[in-house]
């Protein structure tokens, strides 16, 4: 994530689109914290509603599946198009940071998880979730240049 933010830092410095000044900063925090959003999951489950309980395997969390990666995608474009707010741009790339790499880790290096992140949704064939995963590639792709 650091990497990411900083080369899109560097790049746009380069490219005389941001200076060093205090909406960078935001930006960098709202990166941070929405990197860091995707565990609140965890963190709910854990201390709230399971607390002797250790993590299940069977148990499926809602930030890291198919629909939680559509309402991003829609937040992100309603971000992108309607908020001028540094932090809130930030924390949606952050957010969509963490989506992507465990679902890119997922489905090149973890081949069997990759079925976790579709447990809303019925016979879901493969060219589906290929076509998917890709679509959600290159959705960041694009993210990173307007966020």
């Amino acid at each position: 994530m650091f990497s990411i933010f900083l080369g899109l830092t560097l790049l746009r410095v380069l490219k005389g689109q941001v200076s060093f000044d205090l909406n960078l900063i935001w930006w960098w925090l709202g990166g941070v914290i929405g990197f860091l959003f995707v565990f609140a999951d965890r963190l709910v489950y854990a201390f709230k509603s399971h607390t002797g309980e250790t993590f299940s395997l069977k148990l499926k969390l809602m930030m890291r599946s198919v629909l939680f990666v559509v309402v991003w995608v829609i937040l992100t474009i309603l971000t992108m198009t309607s908020v001028a707010n540094t932090f809130s741009r930030g924390f949606m790339l952050g957010l969509g940071t963490h989506l992507v790499f465990d679902l890119g880790w997922d489905y090149f290096f973890s081949r069997k998880d990759i079925n976790s992140w579709f447990w809303q949704i019925k016979n879901v064939t493969e060219l589906e979730k290929n076509v998917f995963v890709w679509g959600a590639f290159v959705f960041y792709s694009l993210t990173v240049w307007f966020l």
